[in-house]
């Protein structure tokens, strides 16, 4: 069973809650956290990490928090992922082992997705998914 940390889970959902942002608003990192019910010092650690990765913009202050440092169209779920884990999918790295090159094959694949899919994309696809969740009122 192949696992995705929490860390990197908590990080992709804020990017793609940040992507829902007008351009050049901020949202508190602990206001995140609450629309996302995720664990306030957890978010702040991932929105610090994504920060020095140049794809948060994080500013201090009253009208500081956290905001998408470039269009979500131009962050892709890779970006995230490089900013957070070492790699994509740590796999065995033996030059004369078959399953090891399986392995390798199985991360450039996985590498090659990531680096498809915008954040655009997901908050796109969470949009539809919201919106085919909100209860219907007919009159």
């Amino acid at each position: 069973m192949m696992r995705i940390s929490q860390r990197l889970d908590y990080a992709l959902q804020a990017t793609v809650f940040l992507a829902s942002l007008n351009p050049g608003e901020h949202i508190p990192a602990g206001t995140l956290a609450q629309r996302l019910s995720l664990p306030r010092r957890f978010v702040e650690q991932q929105v610090t990490a994504l920060a020095r990765a140049g794809i948060i913009d994080s500013r201090r202050g009253s009208s500081g928090g956290a905001a998408l440092s470039r269009p979500a169209s131009d962050i892709s779920v890779l970006d995230v992922v490089e900013a957070l884990e070492d790699v994509v999918l740590d796999v065995p790295r033996q030059a004369d082992s078959a399953v090891a090159q399986m392995w390798l094959g199985a991360a450039d694949s996985v590498r090659d997705y990531f680096g498809s899919v915008s954040i655009e994309q997901l908050h796109d696809r969470q949009r539809e998914i919201q919106a085919g969740a909100s209860p219907m009122y007919h009159i």
